[in-house]
């Protein structure tokens, strides 16, 4: 079963300068389903225009030798994905490896212990 998050989204139409777009107006997490973001809509009950996306995977691309390397992750609510970003940031691009490793680790030790 693929994991992710859902967020509902409500078409804006466009004002003279401004671009149509897309805003949130809720989320479900992962634990989530197409089932609870329609329940969500119903909730909402404005008419409009709305679309549900789902976001699974976040794909953080570093360029190494000239060359693009690519690392996946599963993204399960906005508060993961807002966890990534935070870290991409602060690691300006780079991606901590040895200290994602130790975290691993460390992890994989608790559900041991």
């Amino acid at each position: 079963m693929a994991i992710g998050f859902f967020t509902v989204e409500q078409w804006a139409r466009p004002k003279p300068g401004v671009p149509s777009r897309w805003i949130p107006v809720a989320h479900l997490n992962a634990d989530g389903s197409l089932s609870k973001a329609m329940e969500a809509l119903e909730k909402h009950g404005k008419a409009g225009l709305y679309r549900v996306v789902q976001t699974q995977r976040c794909v953080w691309v570093e360029m190494k030798n000239g060359k693009p390397s690519l690392h996946r992750s599963h993204a399960s609510s906005p508060e993961s994905l807002n966890r990534l970003t935070k870290i991409f940031e602060e690691e300006k691009g780079r991606r901590p490896v040895e200290k994602a490793r130790q975290d691993r680790a460390q992890a994989k030790r608790g559900r041991i212990g």
